[in-house]
Order: C-alpha cells, then structure tokens, then sequence
C-alpha cells in the first residue's frame, strides 16, 4: 500500500496481517512484530518530535492491547482502524485532497472513524491531538486546550499525553472556582497551538493579558481563578511571573490564587484535588492576586492539607455516639435523633460524612457545597471530636455505582491515618439495634461490612469482622457474646423485626424514636471443652541487668520489665507448623505477639496455625507493663488483653515445642511436635510492599524534606518485574526497553537498603532479604506502598545508546506511568497510641 496523503504531526506506517492475523513489515509478512519491534519501526520513520502514529492495517482496533504498549513505548498516540474495517484510499467532494486514507466498515461500506489508542499507563476519556470525523485526521485549530473538572488546560505538543493523563485525573471541586493549568517559560506563560509553522517553531511566551484573551469565553470576572503551575526555580523568572500574575487578575477581574513563589500545585492521591507545596512537599498556603477594587474578603483560604477551600470551613458535627457528622440528609432533625441512641464499640470511631458522585468522601462547608476531604483535614477534625487514633466506621449509604472511587479514597485515608476503615456493603443501610450500627439490605437481611483495604470485596482481613450485620472485633473470645446483643439469626426467613420485638428496636433514618423493650436474655452455652493445657499464672517480672543485649525495637525501652523465669506462650502464624520449623515464623514485624492462653489464640485465628514456644527468663516482654506503643500493635494489644512481645534481638532465648491446624471454629486440631530449635522471624507480609523486608526499617529521605532521584521503569506500560523500583542518585546506564523517570520522593518514603541491613546484621534470629539486595547493588529502593506518593517530574527514552527527553516539568502520579492504581494499603511510618 502507498503512504496517503500526508498529515502534519502524523507518522503513517504500513502494516499487513500474517497468516495467523499477526502483524508484519509487508516486506517481511510472514514474521509477526512485537510491540517494541513495531515502536522501533516508526522510529525510523521519524515518529520522534511529538508526532502521532497511524497504522495503516485492516481490523487494528482487534489488537488495541498490543497498540496501547507501542503508543506507551513512543509517547504518543496511535490511531488504527476499528474492527471489522479495511482501510481504503478515497478521493471525491469533502475530502481533503486525492488520496487520502480512511477506513471503511466492509460489512455495509461505510466510512467510519479512526480509533484513537492511547498509550496503556496513561489512559484517559481525554480527546487526542487531531479531531476524527468522517473517516478524516483533521488537525485542530487554535490554542491547544485540553477539558479539566471545571477548567481547562493549556497543553503542549510534547507533553500532551503525560499532562492529558495528569488533567484527566483532577476530581470536580467548588462550583465557582475555575481551575486553569499552565506551563510557564522564562517567567511567562506557554501557549501552544494545534498547528504548527512550516519551522516548527516551539510555542511561544504569553503574558498575563494574553492568557487573560485566551481565556475571554470562560466568565471570570468577579470570581476565582486557580493556576495549576509550578513557578520556576530562577528568581528573575519567578519575580516576571509574579508580574504577569498580577496582570492575569487585573484583565479577567478575577481573584487569582497561585501556590507560594517558589512552590507548584500537585494532585493529592484520594481526594483528587490539588494542594500547594513547596519543592521539598510542605503544604504552603495559596497566594491570592486580588484585582483592583475587589470587594468584600476572600472567599477561599488554605486548609490543613493545603488545597482551596470555602473561607467558613467545614460545617461538623457529632450527636451520641457519632463522633463526626459533616451530610445533608432529608430530615436531618430525625437522622440526628436516631444517632443519638448509637454506641460504638471500644476501639471504633463512627462517622457519617458525604459520598460525592464518583465515591469520594467529603465535607459538607459552611457555604452549603460539599468537597472532598483530605486526610490531614480530617485527622484535625476527628482529633477535635476526641478521637485517640480508633479505627473508623463510615456510616454513610454507598451507592453501588461509587464502590470503586470510594474504595480508592478510603485506601489513601486508611493508609494516611494509620487505622482502618470500613464502610457500608453498597445499597446497605444502618439501622441502630440495641445502641449499636447494624447493616440490613434492603430486604432487612443482614448486610456486611467491607474495608478498603480489602481488594477482593468477599474477603476480609483486619481487626474487625462481620457478625450478622454487626462489625465486632476479630480478637474477641469465646466467652464472650459474638453479636452485641440476641437478635435473628441469618436463617430465619425474616431479618426484621419479629412479633415479639418492638418496632423501634431497628430504625432507619426518618423514623422517629421510640422505647425499647428489653430482649429476653439469652440462655448461655456451656464453655466448650479444653483441648490445650490451661494457662499459667503469670509470670513474675524483673528488669534486665545493665548492659543487657538490645532487643532491637526502637520504641520499646532499652531495659523493659521481663519474665523473670521460663514461660510458654502460644501464637498464631499463617504458616503451618513444618514450615515454620524449616523457614522461620513469618511477620511484617521485628517482634512476635504471645498469649498465655493459646486457646484464646485459636479462637481469634480461624483457619490459620497455632504455635506453643517455650521462653527463657528474660525473653518475653509483658506489654501491659509498656506505655507508648506502634499504634497497629496497640490496637492488637487493645483487643486482647494480657499479649507478650517477642523482640526479635531476643528470640534466641525462645524455642519451638509444638503446633497445632485450626478448624473453622478456632479449634486447634491434631499436635504436631517441632524440633527445640531457636526461634527465627522470616520478614514478610510488610505494609510498604515489599516482601523479605520488615515494616521497620531506615527511611530516606531522612527528615522532613523530600529528595530527588531516578529510577527504570517497563517503557511498555507494564508493572515493574519486582516488587520495588530501585533508586538512583545519578542517571543509570541506557537500558533499552525502559524509561528512565526523575522522581520526587517525599520524605520517609524509601528505604535505605545498606543502612536497614545493617542495622539487622546484630540480629542473628532475623531472616530478611536485605543482604542479597545490598550484594545485588541495591542502595535506595521504592517501595510500591509509596509508588502513590511520588511524583514523576522528567521522562526521558532511549534513543541511539542515550537518555533523551521525552518531557520535562511534569507533575504525575507515578502509578499512572506504571499502568496500576496506587496500592491500597500504602505504607505509612505508625504513628504511636
């Protein structure tokens, strides 16, 4: 086939189908071509310079997969024919001259439209470059804009797809604030068009006016206008800037917010607002530009987390035992009445805030609009309300068509927060029964709980589980009540109520109050017998002598109060006995938690293993005897009263004696006797993601500012090989088949590989993967617990043996360049209880 006619910024490269409907070189039709072999193809064709690619093949859309990994290759788009289309050469009126190429659906010879595939990490509902329409690539005339939640962005040619996808991510925020993103050029700012000249000249700088002219369809004046920039690093460029700035606000009569001089305006991960921050990522306040005259006071301010938000705050409040309430629900007199009966369980925290359209969590704000929340902001409001680091209950009612978007923020939140969140199963209500929250569908059935943390919705992991409608904790024993109180069963045909039971017991909101009559008291079972020995006393506690080994916990007091003679103590492990015995006791810890009652232990653990140690004087630490604790390990120690600590400097002072399999009922079943050796922890299951290392290791950056660094990323869109991204001071080597990245990392977020393994090297119980990291060369690592908190700043490909730029000044997620969301239990340093 002959190349059509040509399209300016549009590279057109012919493939043919191989026999077994590959795609081949028509020189070379008999050999299918990769996706690297392809974007390989087109570079020789020039693609490079911010050209799109245009595969001139029958049925491409068939093969979109194979096309998003070229276009991610190139950085650029790809368009291709729709399934079921040939492409065609078509001359005749309306058509833009003698040969252009279209392509034409064969089943009834119409002409249709190219399909545009984007690059597969980069993704979006966002138009392309060219306007597609009958049949034709037709260049776009004008400014190069690109649609933002309530906006717009000016792009650029080479960069269009790394900032369509950053564009594509912003959620809709206030109704009367426009959002415009720019990029600024030696203390202006850069307007590109669609058509370039004959030179290609680069576009050029605009000032304030001129943006002010582009922006004439947009109705400012009067209102607020936000900048979506990053100020540059020179100081001259930077006063220049501040110039234009004031000029923008003077032309459109708008009040201009801008972040600080010197700072940018970056998407915060969750909320999907932007937030102002300086180049080290502290949160800085918005700078406001007031035109001449403007009346009256700001109608935005700065909130905890550094976005724009309405001057009055949010509107909360709390009622019983709701400790935060921010929604407007129809009869919210009678909605605040009902929470008024409802209790929480020792441990949880219960909030009913707004869901907005999408599935983020919100506020409700004084001036009656309702925005996503952060989660530093609602740390502070929950902090008001009395809360000491619980987890929390949403009761808020979920739509099903939001259970993703709620899950992703509430992922960011639990991971910010330090606690875990559950939410209502979507179309479930709560209605209060006995004083606590239950969740019924709407059959009255009882309904389930889910935490966000949890990507299989079936599944359920955490401190808390599901209990006929009731969310209890997962530690609570057996001689305990397992509902809060005697209700129906999930057997009867019925969940509501019976004949017997008033009304009132289960109301919904708008039902009035009414007075409980008090339910017959349950019959209690008799305990079930014993199957291990009963515990111990005890043990009697002493203090180690000076000088004593560490333990190596941070946190823990260097000379805490011990067992001061042999105790047995018994714990839970996901490994089975002979396992353990051959690679360790698993735990994302440097320490291991026992109990003296390892019937207790079973009773927690369902499914799961049971281990019986035995410790020598000096070897356990009696937690109740601790005051500051992690607070992960603080809720542990919170729903089980009596735990032990193992510190991993001292587990060679315990020893294996026995394990036991645990049926469904949290019985230990058939003794499995284990060899007496020391006890050794196999580091996994971490929360940053990286698996062979503990939660507890060295950070980097150390302290509170952020640093830079580089690191290889798949160029075909695909998830790194292994379960971190090392990170480079200096640009690495040209590796084909990848991109390199300039990533911000935020302080804390990485880990200090060599630094980590030695501090390990003491521990001789210890079996982490550290040391082959450090001798396989690794120094800093990311890991994928943090990939949501970093951002990408540069792109650079590989082009002839060296690192190119492909765009520069970019402010994107990385997980957006990874083809993956952020991870949703992403790793936080624990706060302590």
């Amino acid at each position: 086939m002959d190349l059509p006619l040509p399209v300016d910024g549009l590279c057109d490269l012919v493939l043919v189908r191989t026999g077994d409907g590959g795609l081949a070189r028509p020189a070379n039709d008999g050999t299918a071509l990769t996706a690297d072999e392809i974007a390989e193809c087109a570079r020789t064709l020039g693609i490079e310079g911010g050209r799109d690619l245009r595969v001139l093949v029958d049925d491409g859309a068939h093969d979109a997969a194979l096309f998003g990994r070229v276009a991610t290759a190139l950085g650029c788009d790809v368009l291709v024919t729709p399934a079921g289309a040939s492409v065609r050469r078509r001359t005749g009126p309306g058509l833009a001259g003698p040969a252009e190429a279209v392509p034409v659906d064969r089943a009834s010879g119409a002409v249709v439209d190219w399909v545009l595939v984007q690059p597969t990490a980069l993704q979006t509902t966002r138009p392309g470059w060219f306007d597609l329409a009958g049949g034709l690539v037709l260049p776009r005339t004008g400014l190069a804009t690109l649609p933002l939640a309530g906006g717009l962005e000016f792009a650029n040619r080479e960069d269009f797809v790394v900032r369509r996808a950053a564009a594509a991510r912003l959620g809709v925020g206030h109704p009367d604030l426009v959002t415009v993103a720019l990029a600024t050029r030696a203390g202006q700012f850069r307007l590109s068009t669609y058509r370039q000249d004959a030179a290609g000249e680069r576009p050029g700088r605009y000032s304030g006016q001129d943006v002010a002219a582009a922006l004439s369809a947009t109705f400012l004046y009067g209102g607020d206008l936000r900048l979506w920039l990053r100020w540059p690093d020179d100081t001259a460029q930077c006063a220049r800037l501040d110039a234009e700035v004031t000029a923008l606000a003077e032309a459109t009569g708008a009040t201009v917010w801008t972040p600080e001089v010197g700072g940018e305006a970056v998407l915060l991960r969750g909320c999907l607002d932007l937030a102002a921050r300086d180049r080290s990522g502290a949160v800085t306040p918005w700078r406001e530009y007031r035109p001449p005259h403007a009346p009256g006071a700001p109608r935005f301010a700065t909130d905890r987390d550094g976005r724009l938000v309405p001057g009055g705050g949010p509107t909360v409040g709390a009622t019983g035992g709701v400790a935060l309430i921010s929604s407007e629900r129809p009869s919210e007199v009678t909605f605040l009445e009902r929470y008024a009966d409802l209790s929480a369980e020792p441990g949880m925290t219960l909030v009913d805030l707004t869901i907005l359209d999408g599935g983020r969590l919100a506020l409700r704000y004084a001036d009656g609009s309702h925005l996503a929340v952060g989660a530093v902001e609602l740390r502070a409001l929950l902090t008001n309300a009395g809360w000491q680091g619980a987890d929390l209950q949403l009761l808020t009612p979920v739509a099903d068509e939001w259970t993703e978007g709620l899950r992703e923020h509430l992922s960011v939140l639990e991971s910010d927060l330090g606690v875990e969140i559950w939410s209502l199963a979507p179309g479930a209500v709560v209605v209060v029964r006995d004083g606590l929250a239950r969740a019924v569908d709407e059959q009255r059935r009882p309904a389930r709980w889910l935490r966000a943390a949890d990507a299989d919705l079936r599944a359920e992991s955490g401190r808390w589980r599901n209990d006929d409608g009731w969310l209890i904790p997962r530690r609570r024993g057996a001689d305990e009540p397992s509902t809060p109180a005697p209700g129906p069963s999930p057997a009867e045909p019925a969940a509501g109520p019976s004949p017997a039971e008033p009304v009132a017991a289960e109301r919904s909101p708008g039902e009035p109050a009414a007075e409980r009559s008090p339910a017959a008291p349950a019959a209690a079972a008799p305990p079930p017998e014993r199957v291990l020995p009963a515990p111990g006393p005890r043990p009697a506690l002493t203090v180690p002598a000076p000088g004593s080994r560490p333990h190596g916990l941070r946190w823990l007091p260097d000379r805490p109060e011990v067992n001061a003679d042999p105790v047995r103590v018994w714990l839970a492990s996901p490994w089975s006995p002979q396992r353990v015995a051959v690679e360790g006791v698993p735990s994302a810890d440097l320490f291991l938690v026992g109990d003296l009652d390892g019937e207790r232990v079973a009773r927690a653990h369902p499914y799961q293993h049971l281990l019986c140690l035995r410790v020598e004087a000096g070897g356990l630490v009696d937690l109740d005897r601790v005051g500051d604790l992690p607070a992960d390990l603080g809720h542990r120690v919170a729903a089980a009263a009596g735990s032990f600590l193992l510190p991993a400097g001292w587990l060679d002072q315990a020893r294996l004696q026995a394990g036991y399999d645990i049926d469904d009922a949290g019985r230990p079943q058939e003794e499995t006797e284990l060899p007496g050796h020391d006890v050794v922890l196999r580091c996994t299951g971490a929360r940053h993601g990286t698996d062979g290392l503990p939660d507890d290791v060295v950070r980097w950056p150390a302290g509170g500012r952020g640093a830079g660094g580089w690191a290889l990323i798949p160029a075909a869109g695909d998830e790194p090989t292994d379960d971190f991204l090392p990170l480079h001071q200096g640009r690495p080597p040209v590796r084909d088949g990848y991109l390199l990245v300039r990533l911000r990392v935020a302080a804390g977020r990485a880990i200090d590989a060599r630094a980590s393994a030695a501090a390990l090297a003491a521990h001789t119980s210890i079996r982490s993967r550290l040391p082959e990291l450090v001798a396989d060369g690794v120094t800093l690592l990311l890991p994928p617990g943090s990939y949501g908190d970093t951002r990408v700043e540069q792109v650079l490909h590989t082009d002839g043996g060296r690192w190119r730029q492909r765009a520069k000044g970019v402010d994107l997620a990385l997980p957006n360049l990874l083809g993956q969301r952020p991870a949703p239990d992403v790793w936080r340093p624990q706060p302590m209880r």
